[in-house]
This record gives C-alpha cells, sequence and structure tokens, in this order.
C-alpha cells in the first residue's frame, strides 16, 4: 500500500502505528480521529500532576478549581446537555472548560502534558496507540456507540461496489485520516473485498470537508471520514462500498471512550466519578426521551438541527450497566485490543504486542455512579433477561425462518426466543412501546416512521427483506380495471386496503401516478390478507390491496394487477421491511 506520508504517519513508524489502529477492530473508535494519531510525546512532564508519594490528594482536590475537559466539535453526544446547562460545574463545584480537539492523538498529547484533565469521546485507536508507547493514560467509560456514522464512500464514477472493489480499486487513490479507526476500518475492509492493498495509494485526509471536497472532485475513487462529511459524500451522489452494520458482521465495532491519566484518577477520584454520574444521568436522560434535548445537543456541537439528528441517530450512548458488563468493559474491550493487535503481529505489520490491555481500563469510578433505577445493575439485569419476545409476521417466509425453527436464535443468545405474529406494523410499533415486545423482525418501514415522527422511542436496526410484487393491489376482474383506464374506472368505487402502512402508501402513490381523482374513491380498512380476498371475491370492492400469500391468491382467482412491483419501483416506490427495538432495550441490552 502506498502512503503520502511515506515510512511515517504522523511521526509514528508504520509498523507500530497499524499495531495499535489494531485496537480498533471490534472496540475501534475515532469519533472525532479524523487526523492521525501521533506517537506519544518522550519524556512529557505533567507540571500539574504531584510527582512524590508525599503528595496530598485531598489538599490537592481542594486547590482545583477548574476542570479541562477535551471534546470533539460536529460530533453530537447525549452529555452535551449537561455541558451547555453547566450541569458538571455545578456538580463538580468548579468550572469546567470544554476545549475542541481535531484528534484523539491531540487529547492523548494534552493530557500528557497537563493541559487536559478528562477526554470525551477519545478514539480507542489513538488511546490503545500511546498506551501501547507507555503512556499513562487510563480508560475510565465509554462514551459513544456508533457504526454507521463513520464510513468510506466510493465516487459513483468508479463504479466501486463490495462485488468489484478487488479490480475496481487496484491502482486508485484512497482518501483517509490515517491512524485512526477510519483508517482502521478501510484496511479491515480492503482486505475482507480481497483488494490487494500494495496497489492502492492511501492521502492522508485533512478532515471531513476536505474529504468531501477530494470525492467531489473526481481525483480519488474513495474518500474516509466521520460524521457529517459521510453524510454529505452520500448527499453528493456518493456510495457505501459496505455499511456499518456489514462491517460490524466482519468483527468491527466502533466507539468512543473517557479516558484521563492515571496520575490525575489517583489523585482526584472523586472528580473522575463525579464526571462520570452526572454524564451517566445526561446519557439516561437521553435514552429515556431525545426529544427536548436535540436543538441544545445541536447548538453545542456547532450543528444544525437535521444533521444533529442524522448524527444521533447512528449513535447510542451506553448506561453505567450496560458498559460495566462482560460485552463491555467488563472483558470484551480488553480481549478486543489483544485480539486485534496480535492479528497485525501475525500479519507482520508489528513485532509483537501487549501481553494485556487490561491494565489500562479501571472501572471502580464507573462503579461509584449511581445508575438508572438507583444503580439497579444491567449485568444483573442481562441476567435476570431469560427469554426474548420478537415479533413476525405469518405467511411471510423469510429466510432467518431456519433460524427460527432450528432455535439458532435461542442458542446462540442463550435464552428462549418467543415468536409471537402480528397483524400489522403498528401493532408491533404498540407492543414495543408497552414492553411487551423486544425486538419486531420485518416491521414495515411505513408505520415505523409514523410512530417515530409521533415521538415513540424506536430505534432501526436493520433491513429485513426488500420486496415489490410481494405487495401489491389487485382489481376484481369485473371492473375492468388497468393502468390506462384506472381513472375512470375506479372513480366512485370502493378500494380494500390496510391504513397507515407500506401498503396503503403505496396505494395513495399509485392512485396518484394513474391520475385517479382520490377524493371520489372509498378507502375501506382492511382486517387482513384473508379479508382482503374475501372482500375482492365478493365483488363489493374494485380492488383490494395486502401482502405476501393474499396477493398470490387474489391473482389466483382471477384478478388482475393494476401496476406490477417493478413498474412501481419505476416511479419511486420502494418496498422494504426492517428489524426494530426500542431505544432503551437496545441501550440496555446492546449484545441481544
Amino acid at each position: 500500500m502506498r502512503l503520502r506520508h511515506n515510512q511515517r504517519i504522523g511521526g509514528i513508524p508504520m509498523k507500530r502505528l497499524l499495531a495499535l489502529l489494531a485496537v480498533l477492530a471490534l472496540v475501534a473508535a475515532a469519533c472525532g480521529d479524523d487526523e492521525e494519531a501521533p506517537a506519544p510525546a518522550a519524556d512529557g512532564e505533567d507540571t500539574t500532576a504531584a510527582t512524590t508519594d508525599d503528595a496530598a490528594p485531598a489538599a490537592d482536590e481542594m486547590m482545583l478549581d477548574e476542570l479541562n475537559v477535551a471534546y470533539f466539535l460536529e460530533w453530537p453526544t447525549a452529555n452535551q446537555v449537561a455541558q451547555a446547562r453547566k450541569t458538571y460545574d455545578d456538580a463538580l463545584g468548579m468550572t469546567v472548560n470544554w476545549i475542541p480537539f481535531a484528534s484523539g492523538g491531540d487529547m492523548a498529547q494534552a493530557m500528557e502534558a497537563g493541559d487536559i484533565d478528562i477526554s470525551y469521546s477519545q478514539g480507542l485507536t489513538p488511546f490503545a496507540n500511546f498506551v501501547t508507547g507507555g503512556s499513562d493514560l487510563l480508560l475510565v467509560g465509554v462514551a459513544v456507540s456508533y457504526a454507521d456514522a463513520d464510513n468510506c464512500v466510493a465516487n459513483p464514477d468508479y463504479g466501486v461496489t463490495a462485488d468489484n472493489a478487488a479490480e475496481t480499486l487496484a491502482g486508485q487513490s484512497i482518501y483517509t485520516p490515517l491512524g485512526n479507526v477510519t483508517h482502521f476500518k478501510l484496511l479491515k475492509m480492503l482486505e475482507h473485498l480481497g483488494v490487494d492493498t500494495s496497489t492502492v495509494e492511501l492521502i492522508q485526509s485533512e478532515g471531513g470537508p476536505a474529504a468531501v471536497a477530494a470525492l467531489d472532485s473526481g481525483a480519488v475513487a474513495m474518500a474516509c471520514a466521520f460524521g457529517g462529511a459521510v453524510n454529505q459524500m452520500i448527499a453528493n451522489g456518493g456510495n457505501l462500498v459496505m455499511t456499518g452494520s456489514e462491517q460490524e458482521a466482519i468483527g468491527i465495532r466502533v466507539f468512543d471512550i473517557i479516558s484521563t491519566t492515571g496520575t490525575f484518577a489517583a489523585e482526584h477520584p472523586d472528580i473522575v466519578t463525579g464526571f462520570l454520574q452526572v454524564t451517566e444521568d445526561a446519557n439516561v436522560a437521553y435514552n429515556d426521551d431525545r426529544g427536548p434535548f436535540i436543538d441544545v445537543i445541536a447548538e453545542a456541537a456547532g450543528m444544525e438541527r437535521e444533521p444533529t439528528i442524522a448524527l444521533l441517530d447512528a449513535f447510542s450512548f451506553p448506561e453505567k450497566d450496560t458498559q460495566l458488563s462482560e460485552a463491555w468493559l467488563g472483558g470484551t474491550v480488553q480481549q478486543v485490543m489483544k485480539d486485534q493487535m496480535d492479528f497485525f503481529v501475525a500479519q507482520g505489520e508489528i513485532d509483537s504486542a501487549l501481553g494485556s490491555y487490561d491494565d489500562f481500563v479501571d472501572t471502580s469510578f464507573l462503579e461509584g455512579v449511581e445508575g438508572r433505577a438507583g444503580g439497579a445493575a444491567a449485568p444483573a439485569d442481562e441476567m435476570m433477561l431469560d427469554e426474548l419476545n420478537v415479533a413476525y409476521f405469518l405467511e411471510w417466509p423469510t429466510a432467518n425462518q431456519v433460524a427460527q425453527a432450528r432455535k439458532t436464535y435461542d442458542d446462540a443468545l442463550g435464552m428462549t426466543v418467543n415468536w409471537i405474529p402480528f397483524a400489522s406494523g403498528g401493532d408491533m410499533a404498540q407492543a414495543m412501546e408497552a414492553g411487551d415486545i423486544d425486538i419486531s423482525y420485518s416491521q414495515g418501514l411505513t408505520p415505523f416512521a409514523n410512530f417515530v415522527t409521533g415521538g415513540s422511542d424506536l430505534l432501526l436496526v436493520g433491513v429485513a427483506v426488500s420486496y415489490a410484487d410481494a405487495d401489491n393491489c389487485v382489481a376484481n376482474p369485473d371492473y375492468g380495471v388497468t393502468a390506462d383506464n384506472a381513472a375512470e374506472t375506479l372513480a366512485g368505487q370502493s378500494i380494500y386496503t390496510p391504513l397507515g402502512n407500506v401498503t396503503h402508501f403505496k396505494l395513495l402513490k399509485m392512485l396518484e401516478h394513474l391520475g385517479v381523482d382520490t377524493s371520489t374513491v372509498e378507502l375501506i380498512q382492511s382486517e387482513g390478507g384473508p379479508a382482503a380476498v374475501a372482500a375482492l371475491d365478493s365483488g363489493a370492492v374494485a380492488m383490494a390491496c395486502a401482502f405476501g400469500g393474499a396477493v398470490n391468491q387474489m391473482i389466483a382467482n382471477g384478478g388482475n394487477l393494476v401496476m406490477t412491483g417493478s413498474e412501481q419501483e419505476a416511479i419511486g416506490i420502494r418496498v422494504f421491511d426492517i428489524i426494530s427495538t426500542t431505544g432503551t432495550f437496545a441501550a440496555e441490552h446492546p449484545d441481544i
């Protein structure tokens, strides 16, 4: 792989950098690490910390009248409500200065120099880089988890896809940060796609706006960034080669951390715990209902409302008990660091990895935080969760039903998974709101959107199935309805259809396209697929709309499609179902 920066990246020998890059795979994080992670400064002195065994933390703590915290602009997080409202200042009894940084490496250097006391949302890769180099840094919490907010976008002129990347990227240039999680994700993605990295030139990014400009210029085949820059490149016509979910499936998890120095933590444990307490309270409030906080967060992040929402949709803010679980700081994070470093040793990129990263994670401060409901422990709560309730549709065959039938879900999750059939996506949403359903599989996008528009705490976490012809409207042959005459033959008639879901949406779009005056049409709410078949057969309605087997049955009974699924797609109607849950369930049970 040719690097525009020759042998070193930001002053770090290539082998050492990639070593630290490895830390990133499952745990990676680089929030704002859009620049390289510099090597730890040699013999950096901390001019504020006590240097002798005789130093008295209590006395020193009384003298500490302000706290310097590093963070990233244009990176909206739940705790920025407390930042903006000076909740940290009030809780800690001192002035808290929030100082923006460009990269996690810069944060680490500033902590080493004693200029920064705590870094919020530092990338894991630069953190690991510095501790591998002997720096006195300490990971004390998880700030934010994200996947789609950090990615690489291809220029459409190059035609790069996951299927052809090995050919289309050969000999091309990629614009990317070096030494952070974005860089690591790129390397892992290229490896997974079979790209010969020796034929690819990596050009070091100068930040998100520069990445957008580079991709727009056509000079690079792909540009990698985080946050709003990714959304902008996609809006400008670029395409993702792999989604965040697809990257997670090959072992790349992305999150940022809360860090400090070992010296500061030892001398000011109450301040570290107090900082984490305010952060926990902010996360809990956000996870319960983020609506009232969006504008405050946007202003604190230096962003407009809509881009802020777009990023927050890709973020999750784990609460205390989730962070302390085995899936996070209880062992997984440390082991993933080790596994990834060993991976780079095997690749010949570094000579050796540390034997363990356990010493660089200290959960004692987080353990002192009062969590949700007076400190109810999520690890215990997760152990108590011995069954999972999943909503699905009958007569709607999907690939995952093999795993459903073979109880693969039960075995993988270590609990009973109850599959509960529902009649509509709206009913699924109501059941999730009530806590009766944990996850909905193949929920319609339209009812999901309706409920979140109304303030519901639902979260889209995946796509279940894409389809077109399996959801449609069928005309009774006695009415002679076709695409050419629908404006006349449907006037004054009745149509049997679900309301408030994608089938309803498709119907309205189709009627509009065909020039039907909808004020002359009566819509009768469907009671389900069998009822739709019966209504059409009765001759009481000119057309009936449904999905799945009911559509096929109505056609078999002599009905005709007014527009095929392909014809509907041609006018901009795409049909797919999603996998959804609630924000609360996702935050409390991320591993499930």
